[in-house]
């Protein structure tokens, strides 16, 4: 059997095995990917089939949720650990273990410039959210979301954990050529970036107890054991805005930080491929079989730092939220709404809070992605690809923000000017199959891993689109 059938063969039989790929700013395994690939592989800059390539803006958003949804383009403004979701309509019954992930990225205007055939660099801007959440009661997050309107009588015993993390990047690339023989090509890369944190939260801990709407709408605790830690003061509800007014301004330093990526591309290119001519510069075209890459991403962490002598203050305060004497805690909705969960539980006279000052370390979403792609047909334009990502730090970890494992397996027709891709996706917590589709022309990517969600109301919600300036290296010297 030649090579390409047990390549194709093996990516086949692999996707039972394995989980769906979270996808960034288009698919960057495109030949033509430009800046986008340099956000999943910083080596990918370097001879990126452009002398330059300008992004004017965009935005990608992915999120899995088990009970609720996740808004294509609502980013929340003020995170309280408790918000997040949309219960408009609900995808799964309720549970005391539900979750979800969520991860917002604006690709801000930035620029990647090839030197030569050899050096590359780029400059990137970007706007991120994430938050992921663990063991939450669904009934309880609908009320508090939705200000009790409509909420049912419902029970509650949560062992409950949510990590959010806002932030703005600055980021410099620098790639280079390695290796360029006749049979084996391989370059390296990184990426530097400063990061400006906006705000973050962390809650972990027990709550118990339930809601009844026919005795005066309290809620009524009777376990608490919560750890809440916020950087700023403000725990207001539920405030969503859509991603372009938080991407576009906000950039307040609340916290700072310094991080990074790494990568490598290595393409076997044999002859029946390496067809390039003396008049042909090898940059601006594709001459492998077969293209594997590996990059370990958001390497890095951004410390908020408590300011007691600016006002208004901001900051990290740290409650230990508990019962007092394990007494009954009885909070009224209204009180609730108008100030939010936490702010509600530290007036409660039942409960025993037990503020801190000081200074906390949240931690990027480290992920190892790793890529392969293979030309089907050595002198035609399809290509098949097969993308994992692994998350290296835990959803246990304190002040950590931690991605699924996951992959994708996508058959594209690619050209110069014109891209389509065919994502297959399959999600592992749930067993679900997911069909995409995305495209690339000329100065525009749009598209979804997940577009059958639309039709099936899915629990995977990805979008993303973008506006660029394309302009190619020459074919011909």
């Amino acid at each position: 059997m030649k090579i390409n059938q047990l390549l194709i063969l093996s990516l086949f039989f692999l996707l039972p095995f394995i989980s769906y790929s979270q996808t960034g700013h288009g698919f960057g395994f495109d030949n033509y990917n430009g800046i986008y690939g340099v956000i999943t592989n910083p080596a990918n800059s370097a001879q990126s089939k452009y002398r330059w390539h300008i992004n004017g803006v965009s935005y990608h958003q992915m999120g899995i949720a088990d009970y609720g949804a996740i808004d294509y383009f609502d980013i929340e403004t003020n995170p309280n650990a408790f918000n997040g979701l949309n219960f408009s309509e609900n995808i799964d019954e309720s549970s005391n273990a539900n979750f979800m992930v969520s991860d917002s990225d604006v690709l801000l205007p930035s620029v990647l410039y090839n030197i030569n055939n050899n050096h590359a660099v780029s400059l990137i801007l970007r706007s991120r959210a994430f938050s992921d959440y663990t063991g939450f009661n669904g009934q309880l997050f609908s009320a508090l979301n939705n200000d009790f309107e409509n909420a049912e009588e419902a029970a509650f015993n949560s062992t409950f954990n949510n990590t959010s993390n806002y932030w703005k990047e600055v980021g410099l690339n620098y790639a280079l050529v390695l290796l360029n023989s006749n049979y084996h090509f391989i370059k390296i890369g990184g990426t530097a970036k400063y990061l400006m944190g906006s705000k973050a939260v962390e809650a972990r801990g027990t709550i118990t107890g339930n809601y009844t709407p026919s005795t005066s709408g309290n809620v009524t605790i009777t376990d608490l054991d919560l750890t809440y830690l916020s950087t700023t003061e403000n725990n207001l509800p539920n405030n969503p805005k859509k991603f372009y007014t938080t991407a576009f301004g906000n950039f307040d330093n609340n916290g700072t930080g310094y991080g990074g990526d790494i990568g490598l591309v290595y393409e076997w290119r044999p002859r029946e491929t390496n067809r390039v001519d003396v008049r042909s510069n090898a940059g601006a075209i594709n001459t492998y079989k077969l293209k594997i890459s590996a990059a370990v991403l958001d390497i890095g962490q951004i410390t908020y730092e408590h300011m007691a002598n600016i006002e208004p203050k901001r900051g990290v305060g740290l409650d230990q939220l508990t019962n007092t004497n394990g007494a009954t805690i009885s909070v009224e909705k209204n009180e609730i709404i108008d100030n939010g969960l936490i702010n509600a539980l530290k007036a409660n006279t039942n409960v025993s809070p037990n503020p801190q000052q000081g200074e906390v370390t949240f931690v990027l979403p480290q992920t190892l992605n790793i890529g392969l792609d293979y030309i089907i047909f050595n002198d035609k334009s399809y290509y098949v690809n097969i993308n994992y990502i692994k998350s290296l730090t835990k959803n246990d970890d304190l002040y950590t923000n931690s991605r699924l494992d996951l992959i994708t397996l996508t058959p594209r027709y690619e050209t110069q000017k014109f891209s389509l891709y065919l994502p297959i996706t399959y999600e592992q917590g749930s067993s679900d199959i997911y069909a995409g589709f995305g495209l690339r022309y000329g100065p525009i990517t749009i598209g979804s891993a997940a577009l059958s969600s639309l039709v099936m109301d899915g629990k995977m919600k990805h979008v993303y689109f973008g506006l660029n300036l394309p302009l190619f290296q020459d074919i011909y010297r």
